[in-house]
C-alpha cells in the first residue's frame, strides 16, 4: 500500500513538472509570435519589406516610390516642395528660361549671364524621372539634395542617368537653391555627406548605368568620347 502511495504521489510531481514546462513552452511561443513574427521571412510582411530595393542600372529609375528602401541615411523624395523645386529648376535650365532659374536660386545675378545655360541646353535638351535623395544641411534651415535623373542628349539614343549635389535652405520665399560659396564648415561638410557608403552608393549606380549605355548605344560612345576629350 506504501509503495502504491509512493508511485501515485511520484507520478503526480512528474505530470506538475511536465504542465510547468508545457505552460513555459506556450509562453515563449506567444513572446516569440508577438515579437518577432514581423521579421520572418515567410512572413508576408517581411516578403514585402524585402521588395523595396530596386534596381536602376537597366533604364531609367522607376516612378514608384514605393519601391524605394527605406533604410539608408537619405531620404527619398520626402519632401514634395523640395522636388518641385529641382523640377522647376531643371525645366528651366532645359528650356533656357532665365527669369525662372532667378526666382529658383538665392543668388540669382548668377544668370544674368546665359552663356553657359544656352550651351548646355543645345546639348541635354530634357530631364526626366528626377529623384531626390535628402540630407540635414549643417543648420535647421538647409538640406543636402542629391538629384538622380535621366537627361535627353541631343542625337543620342540612351537616356543616361546623371547625379548632382545641390544645398537647398528654406526662406521666407520657400525653398530655394543656395547657389553663393559655401563657408568652410558647409563645403566640410558636404564633402564628408559625400564620402558616405550610401551616397557613394548612387553615384555607384550613376556609373554602372553610364557603363551600360557605353556597352549598348554607339551613339552615346560617340557623346562620351567627345565630351572626355575636350
Amino acid at each position: 500500500m506504501n509503495k502504491q502511495k509512493k508511485k501515485s504521489k511520484k507520478n503526480g510531481i512528474m505530470g506538475l513538472v511536465l504542465l510547468f514546462f508545457w505552460l513555459m513552452f506556450i509562453l515563449f511561443t506567444l513572446i516569440f509570435y508577438f515579437y518577432y513574427w514581423d521579421e520572418l521571412p515567410f512572413n508576408k510582411k517581411s516578403s514585402d519589406k524585402a521588395k523595396t530595393t530596386v534596381s536602376v542600372t537597366e533604364g531609367e529609375l522607376s516612378e514608384d516610390m514605393s519601391l524605394y528602401d527605406t533604410v539608408y541615411k537619405y531620404e527619398t523624395n520626402s519632401n514634395p516642395d523640395i522636388n518641385a523645386l529641382m523640377a522647376d529648376y531643371y525645366s528651366a535650365l532645359a528650356s533656357k528660361d532665365q527669369a525662372l532659374l532667378k526666382t529658383l536660386v538665392m543668388d540669382p545675378s548668377e544668370y544674368n549671364d546665359m552663356t553657359d545655360v544656352l550651351a548646355k541646353a543645345a546639348v541635354v535638351t530634357n530631364y526626366s524621372n528626377i529623384n531626390c535623395y535628402t540630407l540635414p544641411g549643417v543648420t535647421e534651415d538647409a538640406t543636402i539634395v542629391y538629384t538622380v535623373c535621366n537627361i535627353t542628349i541631343l542625337n543620342v539614343e540612351s537616356k543616361p542617368l546623371d547625379i548632382r549635389c545641390y544645398y537647398v535652405r528654406q526662406t521666407d520665399n520657400g525653398y530655394l537653391i543656395d547657389n553663393r560659396p559655401y563657408d568652410e564648415s558647409v563645403t566640410e561638410y558636404l564633402n564628408e555627406r559625400d564620402a558616405e557608403a550610401d551616397i557613394q552608393a548612387l553615384y555607384q549606380t550613376v556609373q554602372d548605368n553610364i557603363n551600360k549605355c557605353l556597352a549598348d548605344d554607339e551613339s552615346f560612345v560617340s557623346f562620351y568620347n567627345r565630351v572626355n576629350a575636350n
